[in-house]
C-alpha cells in the first residue's frame, strides 16, 4: 500500500501539472476542460489567496505528485447557502487525474489518504463533498470511504453557472467503519483534558464549597485550600454575595505529601470527587454513576474548548438572520447549567450520537416520524387547534403525502386503517436505542410503525431533546422524549403530562392577556400548542407513574419565537447572559457594551421584562415558573433587552394556593410550597449569583449596584400597583436571609431521579441560610 504525503500547490512550479489535469476531458466536472495554462494559473493563485483554503497534492512514496486535494471552510463558501454548516465541518474536492497504466485500487487509497488527512486538522469532526449529482464515479468513490448522501443541492459557481450537487457528509466514525483507520478523537488530547479538569475542579471548589459540602481553609491573601488524606488542593478565589465562590482554574494546585514532604501532583476531579465523595453525600453505590457523568462532561468540555471559537463581541453582533444568530448563540454555549457540576452526563449517549445530537455541536438532523394506532396514543391541542391543522403547518403537502404512503404500505393486507393512527415526531436516537428494541411488542403487532425521517432539518437546543426547525424557522419547536440519564433525570416526557399540557397552556395565556399588569409588561409566553402521548399498557401494568418506560414516546409542539420578532430584532436565552468565551469574556457583559446603555439602564429594561413579571405573578395569583436561563428567550434590539418570553410551562409551572380559580383538567399544577423560593432560589441564587460577578470582574459594574438596581425594581413595581402592595410586602423579598437550597446535593443524593416531579417542593435539601443582597441593598439605600 502506498503512503502518501501532502504538500501545497506552489505556483508557477506546478502550473503545467495542474493544467494537465484539470484541462482534460477526465476532469469535465471541474468545470475547466477548455482552460489555458494562463486561465488555470489565474484560477489557482485566486484560490491560494483565499482565507482558509488550501490546495493540496497527494505525493506517492517515489516523491511524484499523483492527485489533487482542495480543502476549504464550508461555512465561508456557496456551500454555507445549500446546507447547515457545523462546527468542525471541512469541505474536500479530490481529483485523480487519468492513467494510461491505471493502478488497481489506487484512486480509492488516494481518496482514503485525503480523507484521512483531512480529519487530521485539529477540530475537524465531518467531511463535505458536493461532487456534481451526473458524475457516478465519484459518488461511488465517496461512498467507500464513508460518505453518505444528504441530498441534492444547487450551488452557484463563481462564473454565474448553477451547479447540481449531491451533497454527502462523512463523520470521523463513518470513515472508520469504512476503512478500517482508526482517527481517535480530534479534541481529547492531554492539553484539553488539562483544562477540562481544571475548569470543572475550580467550578466543583466553588459549588461544593456554596452547598456547604465544603469547608475551604482560608489562608488570608485569597487563597484557600481543602485536604484529605494526604492530599491539599490549593486555589485562589473571590467570594461575593450569597457565598459565591469564583475560583481560578489556573490557580489550581493539587499537592500529595509523600516522604514527609507536599509534592506537586495530577490536577484530575474524578480523583478529588472519588478522595472526598464523604463529604459530598455520595453512597457508595451513587459514586460509580456519578464519575461517568463527571467523565462525560469533562469530554463535551474538550469538544467546546476545540469548537467554541466565537467570542462574545462577535456573538453579540448576531451574524446572519435572526434565527441563524439564535442557533449560533445556543450552540455556542460553553457551560451547561451554571450549578451543576456533572451537567453534561447525557448516559447513553455513544461518541456518533455526541456529534449528532450534542447541542453544544450545532448540528443539523432530521427527526423521525411514527404512526402510533389511537388506542395507544392521544393527541391534545388547545381550543382553535387540531390534529389536521397542525400538521398542515407542519409538514408541507409532499411531506404529508410522503408520510400517508409509507403508512399505507406498511399497513396493507394488515386489516388496520390508515385513519386509525396518530403520526408522532420521535427522536432518531430513541428509537434506534430504546423504542425499536423496549418496544418491539407494539411494533410488532402494528401498534407502531416508523414512518422515516422529516424533510426539515431541526437543531438541537442546550435541553438536547427540543429542536428549533433550522429549514422553517417559524415552524413550532419540537420537544420529544430521549431516554437519556442526564442532571439527575432521565429526559423522558410522561403521556400522562402531556395529556393535559395544551390545557395549561391554554389556561395561562389567557391569563396573560386579560391581567392588566402583565398584558402592559414586556413579557410574552412560548405556548405549548399541541402534544401527543403513548402509552404502553404492559409497562404501566408492570410500573409506577414515574418509571422511565412510561415516559418513552410523547412529543410537544411550541411557538416559535420568530414569529414574534419585529424588525431588527434578534433572540437568545437568557442563558447566554452567563456565557463565558476562551478569554474570559462575558456574552452579557457584550450585549451591554453594544447596547451603548448605561449598565444600570441595561439591567432596568431586562429586570422589567424578566423579575418584574414573575414577582407580579406571585403576588397576584401564588403562580411560579421554573425561570432558569434555558426556560426564558430574550427579545434584543442591539444588544438591549426589548421582551422576556417565557416557556417549558406544561411541566414546570404551579400554583401554590388555592386563591386562584382553575379548570379541573388542569389541577395538578396547584402544588404546596414556599412562594418566595421560586424568587431566591430559582432566580437569586441559581442566575443572579452568577451574573452579578460577572458584570463585576469586568468591569461593568459593581455588585453592590447590581442589588441595587433589583431592589428598584421591585419596589418600583409595588409603588406602580398599589393594589397589591400588601401581598408584595407578605412575600418578604427583603427579608435578612433566605433558605439555601442545594441543587447537587440532589444529584449527589440521587442522580437517577433527583426529585418527584409530582411533589417537588418536599424533596428540596437545605444547607442552612444565605443572607439576602436585598436588604443589605435596601439599608445601604437608605
Amino acid at each position: 500500500m502506498t503512503t502518501f504525503t501532502f504538500r501545497s500547490v506552489q505556483l508557477p512550479q506546478d502550473t503545467a501539472l495542474l493544467h494537465s489535469w484539470i484541462a482534460t476531458e477526465h476532469a469535465t466536472f471541474w468545470g475547466m476542460p477548455q482552460a489555458t495554462e494562463a486561465e488555470i494559473a489565474t484560477e489557482y493563485a485566486s484560490l491560494l489567496a483565499t482565507e482558509d483554503y488550501e490546495v493540496l497534492l497527494g505525493i506517492d512514496d517515489s516523491a511524484q505528485p499523483r492527485f489533487l486535494v482542495e480543502l476549504y471552510n464550508p461555512a465561508t463558501s456557496p456551500l454555507a447557502q445549500a446546507y447547515n454548516y457545523v462546527r468542525g465541518d471541512r469541505g474536500l474536492h479530490f481529483l485523480a487525474p487519468a492513467s494510461e497504466n491505471p493502478q488497481p485500487g489506487f484512486t480509492q487509497e488516494a481518496m482514503t489518504a485525503a480523507v484521512n488527512h483531512a480529519f487530521a486538522a485539529p477540530g475537524v469532526e465531518r467531511i463535505i463533498v458536493e461532487p456534481d449529482v451526473r458524475n457516478k464515479a465519484i459518488h461511488a468513490l465517496n461512498a467507500r470511504v464513508g460518505f453518505r448522501p444528504v441530498r441534492p443541492i444547487k450551488l452557484l459557481e463563481h462564473d454565474g453557472t448553477i451547479k447540481r450537487a449531491l451533497l454527502s457528509i462523512c463523520t470521523r466514525n463513518d470513515f472508520e467503519k469504512a476503512t478500517g483507520h482508526n482517527l481517535g478523537s480530534s479534541f481529547l488530547s492531554p492539553e484539553n483534558w488539562e483544562r477540562a479538569n481544571r475548569h470543572v475542579l475550580a467550578k466543583a471548589l466553588g459549588e461544593f464549597s456554596h452547598e456547604r459540602l465544603l469547608e475551604p481553609a482560608d489562608h488570608g491573601d485569597g487563597t484557600y485550600s481543602v485536604q484529605k488524606d494526604g492530599h491539599r488542593y490549593l486555589f485562589a478565589a473571590r467570594q461575593f454575595q450569597l457565598n459565591h465562590w469564583l475560583v481560578q482554574p489556573q490557580s489550581l494546585e493539587h499537592h500529595e505529601f509523600i516522604d514527609g514532604t507536599w509534592q506537586p501532583a495530577e490536577i484530575d476531579v474524578i480523583d478529588f470527587v472519588t478522595r472526598f465523595y464523604r463529604e459530598l453525600t455520595l453512597s457508595d453505590a451513587q459514586l460509580p454513576t456519578y464519575l461517568e457523568e463527571l467523565s462525560s462532561t469533562l469530554s463535551s468540555h474538550c469538544y467546546k474548548q476545540v469548537h467554541s471559537t466565537h467570542d462574545s463581541a462577535a456573538l453579540a453582533q448576531f451574524p446572519g438572520t435572526a434565527a441563524q444568530s439564535f442557533q449560533l448563540v445556543e450552540s455556542s454555549m460553553t457551560e451547561g447549567h451554571p450549578c451543576f457540576i456533572a451537567n453534561n452526563g447525557r448516559m447513553g449517549v455513544g461518541r456518533s450520537d455526541y456529534l449528532r445530537y450534542a447541542p453544544e455541536t450545532g448540528a443539523a438532523l432530521n427527526l423521525g416520524w411514527a404512526a402510533a394506532h389511537k388506542s395507544r396514543a392521544q393527541f391534545d391541542a388547545i381550543d382553535t387547534l387540531d390534529y389536521e391543522s397542525l400538521l398542515a403547518t407542519e409538514l408541507n403537502i409532499g411531506e404529508r403525502e410522503q408520510l400517508d404512503e409509507a403508512l399505507n404500505r406498511a399497513l396493507f393486507g394488515t386489516g388496520y386503517r390508515a385513519e386509525d393512527y396518530i403520526f408522532i415526531p420521535v427522536h432518531p436516537w430513541q428509537w434506534e436505542n430504546r423504542l425499536s428494541i423496549t418496544f418491539a411488542n407494539d411494533i410488532a403487532r402494528k401498534q407502531l410503525i416508523w414512518l422515516g425521517t422529516s424533510q426539515d432539518e431541526y437543531q438541537a437546543q442546550q435541553s438536547i431533546r427540543t429542536f428549533f426547525n433550522l429549514s422553517n424557522p417559524s415552524r413550532h419547536y419540537v420537544k420529544t422524549a430521549m431516554s437519556i440519564l442526564n442532571m439527575g433525570f432521565m429526559r423522558g416526557l410522561s403521556a400522562e403530562y402531556m395529556k393535559v399540557t395544551p390545557a395549561i397552556n391554554q389556561w395561562l395565556g389567557e391569563l396573560f392577556e386579560n391581567d392588566p399588569v402583565l398584558s402592559q409588561q414586556p413579557v410574552a409566553l412560548l405556548r405549548e400548542i399541541a402534544a401527543v402521548g403513548y402509552r404502553n399498557p404492559q409497562f404501566e401494568a408492570a410500573t409506577e407513574k414515574s418509571a422511565a418506560q412510561r415516559k418513552m414516546l410523547a412529543a410537544l409542539w411550541r411557538e416559535s419565537p420568530i414569529n414574534l420578532l419585529e424588525e431588527g430584532q434578534t433572540l437568545a436565552t437568557m442563558a447566554s447572559l452567563l456565557h463565558v468565551d476562551a478569554n474570559g469574556k462575558s456574552f452579557a457583559a457584550a450585549l451591554i457594551r453594544r447596547s451603548g446603555l448605561d449598565p444600570e439602564q441595561w439591567l432596568t429594561e431586562y429586570f422589567d421584562a424578566y423579575l418584574v413579571p414573575l414577582v407580579h405573578c406571585l403576588a397576584a395569583y401564588d403562580l411560579v415558573f421554573m425561570p432558569h436561563g434555558e426556560n426564558v428567550i430574550m427579545i434584543l434590539e442591539n444588544g438591549a433587552v426589548k421582551k422576556v418570553l417565557l416557556k417549558d410551562l406544561g411541566e414546570e409551572i404551579a400554583v401554590l394556593s388555592d386563591r386562584v380559580a382553575l379548570p379541573e383538567e388542569i389541577r395538578r399544577v396547584r402544588t404546596g410550597g414556599d412562594p418566595v423560593l421560586s424568587v431566591f432560589t430559582d432566580v437569586f441564587d441559581s442566575f443572579f449569583r452568577f451574573l452579578a460577578p460577572l458584570l463585576d470582574v469586568e468591569g461593568i459594574l459593581p455588585e453592590s449596584d447590581f442589588w441595587k438596581v433589583v431592589v428598584e425594581r421591585l419596589l418600583d413595581y409595588r409603588a406602580a400597583h398599589p393594589e397589591f402592595a400588601q401581598r408584595f410586602d407578605d412575600l418578604g423579598l427583603f427579608e435578612q436571609s433566605f433558605p439555601l437550597s442545594c441543587l447537587n446535593r440532589l444529584q449527589l443524593r440521587n442522580n437517577q431521579q433527583m426529585l418527584d416531579l409530582t411533589d417537588q417542593s418536599g424533596g428540596l435539601l437545605y444547607a442552612g441560610d444565605l443572607q439576602n443582597p436585598l436588604a443589605f441593598a435596601v439599608l445601604a439605600a437608605n
